[in-house]
């Protein structure tokens, strides 16, 4: 396995997804049937003025979460853990995106993540016009993009990530 996933995104640039978050997220996947759905935020870096990211970083289920087999609700805490991560990288390390996991080997999103995302793309503070959501399945974790947009924002498939192959 190389040392990050890369997707080129036409358009936009490079996202890399780093190794050792790739590793982190797989360590939540639902294998096991009592297993419950997990999430987060997802932290980059935005590298240079040509699209260039860096997804290096997340925030771990949090106990303030609720957590079912097939539900995730990610509590307010994620948003101090980003602040306390922005302030200790000197404004470096910042919100990105979203991430949960499913219990189904190639996930795909629900009505209720794209509202989700929606929500993210049109309140969240965050830079640019993008935000990614990555889904963590059971043997692949797909990356998807939002952009916002003034009427309707767009969403599509960039990524996938198998993990029987890493």
């Amino acid at each position: 396995m190389t040392n990050e996933w890369e997707i080129e995104v036409h358009g936009y640039g490079l996202v890399r997804i780093s190794k050792s978050l790739i590793e982190h997220l797989l360590s939540y996947r639902q294998i096991n049937s009592s297993a419950a759905e997990s999430g987060g935020v997802l932290i980059g870096k935005h590298l240079n003025s040509n699209g260039t990211l860096l997804i290096d970083d997340y925030t771990p289920p949090q106990p303030s979460d609720r957590q079912g087999r097939y539900e995730y609700y990610r509590s307010d805490d994620h948003n101090r853990l980003v602040q306390k991560i922005w302030q200790e990288s000197q404004r470096k390390s910042t919100y990105v995106g979203l991430w949960h996991t499913h219990a189904e080997p190639i996930p795909n999103y629900s009505s209720v993540d794209k509202r989700d995302w929606n929500i993210a793309l049109n309140k969240s503070m965050y830079e640019g016009d993008r935000l990614f959501y990555f889904i963590v399945g059971q043997t692949h974790i797909r990356c998807w993009m939002g952009t916002k947009r003034a009427v309707f924002n767009k969403i599509e498939l960039i990524g996938e990530y198998n993990a029987n192959l890493a």
